[in-house]
């Protein structure tokens, strides 16, 4: 199987099914910016279908269904499917169809909120607990939205590139272990919102580690 990265605006979905039991369900939804485009081959009974805003057909294609080896007597009939659609504008909910039929569907939340000029970021607890909650005054409280969920990166200042410790949270709330980052005094921490399809920063502040 050939297999080659390609970058541009994708959106990830990730999804089961069980086409013996005609069920299966979409497990996330997330914005990409890059894909693994593959020479595998896919399964024509099993289909993902993209709407915009309006109702409109946006996208149909069939995916490829992986599956983990199982002894011959005992067959997983449960399949994996991770693939990537073109992200195209207006996109708004994501259905998973097996010989033509729903069985599953991702409806986007609410567009992404403007973010404030500030939401004062800043790590909460005893300075010698290594493992500390994130407290994000401005969000503290928030309750899970339906298809809309949260992502946290950090990015140490020992480093130039943002690690990723949170991702397709119902809510913001994480701890972040000083452990992982090695050296460093300080930290820049930011809050990614996404409906699946859109995503924005609405939160970022740099906190100490001391």
């Amino acid at each position: 199987m050939k297999t080659e990265i390609k970058t541009g605006s994708f959106v990830h979905v990730v999804a089961t099914i069980n086409k013996t039991a005609g069920d299966g369900k979409i497990m996330y939804v997330n914005p990409s910016v890059s894909t693994v485009a593959s020479d595998a081959a896919t399964d024509k009974d099993v289909e993902l279908v993209a709407y915009d805003t309006n109702g409109k057909e946006v996208y149909r294609n069939p995916v490829v269904v992986r599956r983990s080896s199982a002894e011959p007597d005992r067959p997983n009939e449960v399949g994996l499917i991770q693939a990537d659609l073109p992200r195209i504008a207006g996109m708004k909910s994501v259905s998973l169809e097996l010989k033509g039929k729903e069985i599953s569907r991702y409806e986007a939340g609410p567009a992404p909120a403007k973010p404030a000029a500030t939401f004062g970021l800043e790590l909460a607890g005893a300075a010698a607990t290594s493992r500390r909650p994130l407290k994000i005054d401005q969000l503290a409280g928030l309750e899970p939205v339906a298809g809309v969920t949260y992502s946290v990166q950090v990015r140490p200042d020992n480093k130039s590139a943002w690690d990723t410790i949170a991702v397709s949270r119902p809510t913001p709330e994480v701890e972040v272990d000083r452990n992982q980052f090695a050296g460093a005094k300080r930290a820049e921490v930011r809050v990614l919102r996404t409906t699946g399809f859109e995503e924005e920063v609405i939160a970022e502040e740099t906190v100490n580690f001391n």
